[in-house]
């Protein structure tokens, strides 16, 4: 197994994501987590108000840059319409043959190639519209993924960030110290764990203006989800290992928020948000 590769049952919050995760295991881990967060009512709040306020048009070319199983993709290929484009940039080939299975099963016009979003294979100034959700927490250098950004769009081009803030996490019915440490825990796991209080900063800086109407959204967990806990189980794990908690508290953690969710009062959340940035 070469450096960084990934396979077997499960995937730590560290490897996950990564360009390099392979294993039919670890890649269904990744499509779970992706298809949950579809799912999540408050994220499509969020997409539909980011759509809106970024004013996607028929005839426009769109990227979606860390597009994973496309469904970002296949949204703005039907508002860029016949005479547009619509292309997903994802480094993870596993995660691109599921994105362009499920373009070919609803016959979208969405496309998909590799990419970073360090370094996107487009001209300079050939996108009118860049979509990018949740990938900057997973990218060592996010100033230079924007910059990237700036890069590929056209004067009038509109780059739509949305990414967490993960010291925005709360959760119930987890003793709150240990809540604190597995979040902590949680967090040294991820590149860029407060991307999002970063981008404004970042857009500005690479050249871009940033409308002063921020959309957020809480992304809150099911309580499916939470029964099977896998993102409470990697955050314990992870603290455990970092010696902050002890197995014991850490089992208690995992049982007492199972418990809330069984009966249907556990709640765990963490805030998405999204930036509309310009190109002028």
């Amino acid at each position: 197994m070469s450096m960084g590769e990934v396979s077997g049952a499960s995937v730590s919050l560290g490897a996950a994501f990564r360009p390099e995760t392979i294993g039919d295991a670890a890649v269904a881990q990744m499509i779970a987590v992706l298809d949950a967060q579809d799912a999540a009512p408050s994220i499509e709040r969020l997409r539909a108000w980011m759509l809106a306020a970024g004013d996607v048009r028929r005839g426009e070319a769109c990227v979606d840059v860390g597009s994973g199983t496309g469904t970002m993709t296949r949204r703005l290929a039907a508002l860029a319409g016949p005479d547009g484009r619509a292309l997903g940039v994802e480094p993870n080939g596993m995660l691109r043959v599921v994105a362009e299975a499920r373009a070919g099963e609803v016959d979208s016009a969405a496309e998909f190639c590799q990419g970073l979003a360090t370094e996107i294979p487009l001209p300079d100034e050939s996108v009118d519209v860049l979509w990018c959700e949740r990938v900057l927490q997973h990218v060592p250098e996010p100033a230079a993924a924007i910059a990237e950004f700036g890069r590929v769009l056209r004067p009038g081009g509109r780059a739509l960030l949305l990414d967490s803030d993960h010291e925005s996490r709360v959760e119930s019915d987890v003793d709150p110290a240990v809540s604190r440490a597995m979040t902590t825990a949680f967090m040294g796991q991820l590149a860029n764990p407060s991307a999002a209080r970063n981008i404004p900063r970042q857009a500005i800086q690479a050249g871009l203006s940033v409308d002063p109407d921020v959309g957020s959204s809480a992304l809150v967990q099911s309580q499916d989800m939470l029964l099977r806990s896998d993102l409470s189980r990697m955050s314990a794990e992870q603290a455990v290992g970092d010696g902050t908690i002890t197995p014991e508290q850490a089992a208690a953690a995992l049982a007492a928020q199972a418990e809330a969710a069984r009966n249907g009062w556990a709640f765990w959340a963490v805030t998405v948000f999204g930036f509309v940035c310009r190109k002028d």
